[in-house]
C-alpha cells in the first residue's frame, strides 16, 4: 500500500508492518522489564550505551577515539580548559546534548528554536564551529566524497542556504507537529531523513540527526532506546546507511523513502534484540553478590583482565579477587584463559580466532568450505577486494563492468539435521561513491552463521558446513575476488 507522507512516497509493506508490530510489542513489555530489573541494572546499561553512542556517532563523522578512550574522557578526565583536540571537543559536545535529551526530553519541544539550541550545545566546545553554532547555514554544504586522486564526487545536493533552508525547516516542523495520523516511529524516521536531506546547519548535521532520532523516540514513549546504542548500530552499518540515504535522495523531490524506513526500523529491531540479550545476561548477574557484580561488570567492559588489574582498579584485596574469580569460573559465569602470569578472564567463552585471513576466488576456484563445530565458531567476512583483469582509469570503468557481471557471493549453511539455509550477497551493492578502487570494507560484517539465522543456531544443529560460492552472470570472470575474514572454527 503506497501512501503520501509529508512530501514523500512510502510503501507500507508487510515487512514494515512486521517491524512496527515487533517494536511496539517490546515497548508494551518494557514497564514490566523496568520493575523486574531495577534501577541499578538499568543505570549500568545506560552508562554503557552512553559511551557506545558518543563514540560511535562521532566516529561516523571522522573521530578516532575508541570506546575506552571515550569512557575515560567523559567519566574521569574532562578538563574543559585543556580541550585542544578536535575529537575531544566533539565528544564532549555530543555527550552533553545526549545528557540534556536523557534528562529533559519531555520538556524539549520540536521547534526551530529548540533545534538551534541543541546545535549550539553540540558545537559548544568546537573551536572551528564557534562562528556558526546555533544558526542555519550561510553557504552550500553538499555532501561530497573525496577520492585518493583528489577528485570529488557529490553524494547528494542539500537544500540551498537562506530562504530555501528556512522554508524547508519550517515545513518539516509544521508537518511533524500537525500530523496526528502517521505512526510515531515512522514520523521519527521521516523527520530524521528530511533533516539530513536539508542539512540546515553548516556542520554537525549527521551527529544532530542521530541525537534527534533518540529524542523523538523518547518523546513518543520508547524509553528503552536510551539503554542500548542506536548510534553503534548505525556505525556497524555505515556503508549501508550512506547508500540508502543516497539512493533515496537522488530522486528528490517527492522521493520514495521506503528503503530508508526499512533501514531505520531494521536498526531499531536489531538493537531491541541486543537489549534483550543484555537483559538476559543481567538475570544471571542478579544472582551475584555486590562484589561479584563489580568484578563481572569490570571484566565485561575490559575482557581479558587479569586478577591484579581487577584488584587495583576496584580496590579489592588480591586474595579476595582470586577467590571470587575461581568461584565464578566454577559457576561458569566467567571464562578463564591462559596460565600463570598470563591468566585472564572474560564474560564469554572464546575460541582461537584467526584474523585477516584471505581467500581468492578465480575462474578456476569458485568455492570455499568451512566447518563450524560448535556455537562459538564463526566466519566473519569484513572486506572484499576485487582485482580487475583489465585496465581502468576511473571508478566508472570498473564499476560498470562489476554491474554487468552481477558478481554474487552465495553463502549456504548445511546443519547436522539436513537443513539448509542460504543467502546471496551481490558484490556491487557494497560499492559507494567513496570507493576509488574496488576495495569494499564492510562496516556490517557478513557474520556466518548469524547472518543466516534469526537467532543463534541450536547446539544440536552443529557441526554446520558453510559453503561460499562465487557466482557470475557471465562465463568469464573479469575480476579475481578476494575475501578477507576473521574465523574461529574450533
Amino acid at each position: 500500500m503506497t501512501s503520501n507522507i509529508h512530501t514523500f512516497r512510502l510503501n507500507l509493506s508487510f515487512e514494515i508492518l512486521g517491524f512496527l508490530s515487533a517494536i511496539d510489542r517490546f515497548g508494551g513489555e518494557w514497564s514490566g522489564i523496568e520493575r523486574r530489573e531495577g534501577s541499578q541494572t538499568l543505570k549500568q546499561l545506560k552508562s554503557i550505551a552512553t559511551v557506545h553512542s558518543v563514540g560511535a556517532s562521532t566516529r561516523i563523522e571522522g573521530s578516532k577515539m575508541t570506546n575506552d578512550e571515550v569512557r575515560e574522557f567523559i567519566f574521569n578526565s574532562i578538563k574543559i580548559e585543556k580541550l585542544v583536540e578536535r575529537d575531544q571537543q566533539e565528544v564532549l559536545g555530543y555527550f552533553n546534548v545526549l545528557d540534556i535529551i536523557s534528562e529533559s526530553y519531555q520538556d524539549i519541544d520540536i521547534t526551530e528554536s529548540s533545534l538551534k539550541g541543541l546545535h549550539n550545545q553540540l558545537m559548544k566546545y568546537s573551536d572551528k564551529d564557534q562562528y556558526h553554532k546555533g544558526n542555519y547555514k550561510t553557504t552550500p554544504n553538499s555532501v561530497e566524497a573525496t577520492h585518493p586522486d583528489g577528485t570529488k564526487t557529490t553524494i547528494f545536493n542539500t537544500t540551498p542556504p537562506g530562504i530555501e533552508t528556512e522554508d524547508a525547516m519550517r515545513a518539516l516542523i509544521e508537518w511533524y507537529r500537525n500530523d496526528n495520523v502517521t505512526p510515531p516511529v515512522i514520523k521519527s524516521a521521516i523527520f530524521v531523513y528530511d533533516f539530513l536531506s536539508i542539512h540546515p546547519f553548516q556542520d554537525g548535521n549527521g551527529r544532530l540527526s542521530r541525537l534527534l532520532g533518540t529524542l523523538l523516540l523518547l518523546k513518543h514513549g520508547y524509553p528503552w532506546v536510551q539503554y542500548i546504542s542506536f548510534e553503534h548500530e548505525i556505525e556497524n552499518r555505515k556503508a549501508e546507511y550512506y547508500r540508502v540515504l543516497m539512493d533515496c535522495q537522488q530522486h528528490r523531490p517527492g522521493e520514495d523513502v521506503t528503503p530508508w524506513l526499512v533501514f531505520f526500523l531494521d536498526c531499531l529491531n536489531n538493537i531491541q534484540i541486543n537489549l534483550k540479550k543484555k537483559l538476559e545476561t543481567q538475570k544471571s548477574e542478579n544472582q551475584l553478590s555486590p562484589r561479584d557484580k563489580m568484578i563481572y561488570t569490570f571484566i565485561e567492559s575490559y575482557p581479558g583482565s587479569k586478577s591484579g588489574e581487577i584488584s587495583e582498579k576496584l580496590n579489592i584485596p588480591l586474595p579476595t579477587v582470586k577467590k571470587l574469580l575461581t568461584e565464578m569460573v566454577e559457576a561458569k559465569i566467567l571464562s578463564k584463559y591462559g596460565t600463570g602470569s598470563g591468566t585472564n578472564y572474560t564474560t564469554e567463552k572464546l575460541t582461537m580466532i584467526k584474523t585477516d585471513v584471505a581467500h581468492t576466488f578465480t575462474s578456476e576456484v569458485r568455492s570455499k568450505e568451512f566447518i563450524l563445530l560448535n556455537r562459538y565458531a564463526f566466519v566473519s567476512i569484513k572486506k572484499i577486494i576485487l582485482s580487475p583483469k583489465f585496465e581502468w582509469k576511473k571508478p566508472d570503468d570498473w564499476s560498470a563492468i562489476l554491474l554487468s557481471q552481477n558478481l554474487e557471493l552465495m553463502i549456504k549453511c548445511y546443519n547436522s539435521k539436513g537443513g539448509v539455509r542460504s543467502q546471496p550477497y551481490i558484490i556491487s551493492t557494497f560499492n559507494t561513491p567513496y570507493n576509488y578502487q574496488p576495495i569494499f570494507t564492510l562496516n556490517n560484517h557478513i557474520h556466518v552463521p548469524l547472518s543466516l539465522w534469526e537467532k543463534e543456531p541450536f547446539d544440536n544443529e552443529f557441526p554446520i558446513k558453510v559453503v561460499i560460492e562465487l557466482n557470475c552472470r557471465e562465463t568469464e570472470l573479469k575480476f579475481d575476488v578476494m575475501i578477507v575474514y576473521d574465523a574461529a572454527l574450533e
